[in-house]
């Protein structure tokens, strides 16, 4: 028996976040229950956005010991739960109407430039619009707090927690027998390519598929036989590439732009790019920064407003385990 102030248990597969018995549950329980953080995630945000949102609650809400909540929704807009990409048991997913039912008690705050003081810790409940980015609470406590022996110690970044974070099986065995079928043992070039209508148009702009072209022609002057992994959100692009560069690797059938077989295949894409030797990406998109954190940052990165400083090389260490990129 699930009491008043308690939120009802089970994955949102199994419950309607938008039914009311569900609805009225988790009002109680953020109005009446443990103090608690409620990320608000945008409806058209991408997977970059959502992720480093969500990771970077999770930790102030850990470091606060509050109990998390966020709203993660999924439509013709972004389709799968983050527990249909990872395996993600931490916090209570609810809908854009609980949190729109608690804005006359809780307004939504900003996810940067806030200050932690004793009158906002007493707060029954924070609720926070990521607008696509991390959550950078203060406290002056969190600096040096270790050095002096201060009891409160800062969340961890974000990054570290997308590091520790372990697909879906669906998704663990696609990366495992790419890699292993055609890219273990051997050193490879990761290249992102975003050419979609739905694109950052600074991205579009920035980021065309010749200048891409032109850079893997660079690169096989100097490396005739080293493989290219593509990582292309049109099939338009992905065969122009393939077409031109023989020994490229790469996912068919990747599902439709933001539905949960296109994620998916999005998250494949990125776990492999991670693991590269080298990695090409398109200006202005979060979804190969995600590659980047993912690898903690070991693997050499270009894109167009981030030019190559020296010469390529291909000589960092192999990755042993493709779910784990940092680790060479």
């Amino acid at each position: 028996m699930t009491g008043c102030g308690e939120p009802i248990t089970g994955t949102p597969a199994e419950i309607s976040l938008y039914s009311p018995s569900y609805l009225l549950r988790n009002l109680m329980a953020l109005l009446t229950g443990r103090k608690a953080l409620l990320v608000y995630t945008g409806r058209k945000d991408g997977l970059g956005n959502r992720v480093r949102a969500l990771l970077s609650a999770q930790e102030l809400a850990r470091v606060e010991d509050r109990d998390l909540y966020y709203v993660w929704s999924t439509d013709q807009y972004f389709g799968p739960r983050m527990d249909e990409l990872w395996h993600f048991d931490e916090g209570t997913a609810v809908s854009r109407l609980t949190s729109r039912a608690l804005m006359p008690l809780a307004r939504l705050r900003q996810p940067k430039g806030v200050q932690l003081t004793s009158a906002l810790r007493r707060a029954h409940l924070w609720q926070i619009h990521s607008h696509g980015l991390p959550i950078t609470w203060e406290d002056p406590s969190w600096k040096g707090g270790a050095e002096e022996g201060a009891a409160r110690t800062g969340p961890r970044p974000w990054t570290e927690r997308l590091r520790e974070l372990t697909p879906v099986d669906e998704i663990a065995d696609q990366v495992r027998s790419l890699y292993d079928a055609h890219l273990r043992g051997r050193p490879y070039v990761g290249i992102q390519v975003r050419t979609h209508a739905v694109s950052h148009a600074k991205t579009i702009e920035s980021s065309p598929v010749e200048w891409f072209a032109n850079r893997m022609r660079q690169i096989r002057a100097d490396h005739p036989d080293v493989p290219f992994f593509l990582s292309c959100d049109t099939p338009e692009a992905q065969e122009q590439l393939a077409g031109e560069f023989d020994g490229c690797v790469f996912l068919t059938d990747k599902g439709g732009y933001n539905t949960i077989e296109g994620v998916r295949s999005g998250l494949v894409d990125l776990y492999l790019l991670a693991s590269s030797q080298h990695l090409i990406g398109a200006s202005f998109s979060s979804f190969v920064e995600m590659a980047v954190f993912l690898c903690d940052g070991v693997v050499p990165f270009e894109r167009p407003d981030q030019p190559l400083e020296g010469e390529l090389s291909l000589s960092l260490g192999l990755a042993e385990d493709p779910l784990r990129p940092a680790r060479r």
